[in-house]
């Protein structure tokens, strides 16, 4: 991904009419199709007190065409940056965001979208700067345009941003977003669904902080009625000092809400203001059992041992989300939806039931587990234990997979009511083999049953 920062001083070049270059920009647009996305700019101070201009713009992944190439999808967003003023263009960029999914289910996803940064620092107020985007493979495109208005120099705060969530830095997502060892990913849309996620922040910076006794207070309100308020007392000073204020929305009704953060220092006070709004957005989750336990066990057998310290202290809607994410990794690994993958395993599932209950359901059995996560065996061969054992005889049956794993389980009816019991497996990491399991079978069994 290409860093894509600008900085412009006035400079005449070619004279161009601007009436012509929005004509254009125009005439585009009304024959193309419009792409849905969302573009906003916020204003910070750097270092040598030069305003730069922050834009973000943001993608859902269900707007772009993705074209299936190397094992992977990919689309192209064509981005062509101008900057103008009243009779000159100064600069132009273009560049185009390969944009690259391994998960095909994401390419449909209404919860996935690509988000990109770009930073210019102007020289003075009234530049006309439009950006356009484009989705090659469609042709729809969609342009944005700003009029630039410069920080004040006696400006003491940033322009405030909205953020849904704030992480340590991994390496894993784009440097842009990165402040101090943090990555803050921003909120373009202004959207925020309460049923997605219990908090979001908002960050600004303040400037030329002379006294640790200087407060920033953030109000949020709804309808003129104060909904929240949030003090921090900066307790540093420097040119620049960054405020970032975390705030619970679980409590917060859906709607249009006025956010402002005042700067307090002394008898002065600084103030930003921004808006942002919380919806009710449905959450599609994927679940088969009602008992989330009962779920995180199954698909405990479905997939490799997975992390999973933290499972019981989480929340009823937590062990649900993480339940749902599972479905949907498995679906997109397979490139189905996770309505198909869920009817296979609900299907293995009911047979497990039916064919291997005893004293408890059949897929909590360890046929069931077997069955489940590899589906019905390429050969079953079914005996009885000889008398040359140290227990009575006891019938036993023998699992072999086909195909890579070359799998291979043997299960002993050990209680002799029909509840066999997994004493040997092969080729699955997940398994594990009784360290006496031929004392069920007697020294006359034959080990070559088990090649596969």
């Amino acid at each position: 991904m290409e860093t894509t920062s600008l900085r412009v001083i006035i400079m005449k070049t070619k004279q161009v009419a601007l009436l012509f270059l929005v004509f254009v920009w125009g005439t585009k647009l009304i024959a193309n199709e419009r792409l849905g996305m969302f573009v906003d700019i916020k204003r910070f101070f750097d270092e040598g007190r030069n305003t730069t201009f922050v834009i973000d713009y943001q993608v859902p992944y269900k707007n772009l065409m993705f074209m299936s190439r190397d094992n992977a999808y990919f689309a192209e967003l064509k981005v062509n940056i101008t900057i103008a003023n009243a009779d000159s263009i100064l600069i132009t960029k273009e560049f185009i965001n390969d944009i690259g999914v391994t998960r095909k289910y994401d390419v449909a996803s209404s919860n996935k979208s690509y988000l990109d940064r770009i930073s210019l620092t102007l020289a003075q107020s009234g530049f006309y700067l439009t950006i356009e985007f484009e989705d090659i493979n469609t042709s729809k495109s969609y342009a944005w345009s700003y009029v630039n208005q410069q920080l004040e120099p006696g400006d003491r705060v940033s322009d405030l941003e909205l953020l849904t969530e704030v992480f340590q830095d991994n390496g894993s997502f784009s440097q842009k977003f990165k402040r101090g060892r943090e990555i803050h990913k921003p909120e373009v849309s202004g959207l925020v669904s309460r049923n997605l996620q219990d908090s979001i922040y908002f960050y600004c910076e303040a400037y030329d902080v002379a006294k640790e006794t200087t407060q920033a207070v953030l109000t949020i309100r709804k309808d003129d009625l104060v909904h929240l308020i949030s003090s921090l007392n900066l307790n540093q000073t420097g040119s620049i000092i960054p405020i970032l204020v975390p705030v619970n929305i679980k409590n917060l009704e859906p709607g249009k809400y006025s956010v402002t953060i005042d700067l307090m220092e002394d008898d002065k006070v600084f103030v930003r203001a921004s808006e942002f709004i919380i919806t009710e957005q449905k959450e599609e989750l994927y679940f088969m059992f009602t008992d989330e336990d009962d779920e995180f066990q199954l698909i405990r057998y479905i997939a490799s041992p997975m992390s999973t310290a933290n499972w019981k202290s989480m929340s009823k809607d937590a062990k649900r989300r993480y339940i749902s994410n599972f479905w949907l990794s498995l679906a997109a690994q397979v490139n189905q939806t996770p309505e198909d993958v869920m009817k296979v395993y609900k299907q293995r599932v009911d047979y497990a039931n039916a064919r291997f209950s005893h004293f408890e359901k059949g897929w909590k059995s360890d046929m069931g587990r077997i069955y489940i996560r590899n589906g019905h065996p390429s050969d079953i061969d079914e005996d009885t234990t000889t008398d040359d054992t140290r227990f009575v005889r006891k019938d036993f049956q023998i699992w072999k997979y086909s195909g890579r794993s070359k799998s291979v389980y043997l299960f002993v009816d050990i209680p002799m009511n029909g509840n066999y019991k997994l004493v040997y497996a092969s080729n699955d990491e997940q398994e594990s083999t009784y360290p006496n399991w031929r004392r069920y079978l007697g020294n006359d069994f034959d080990d070559k049953r088990l090649d596969n």
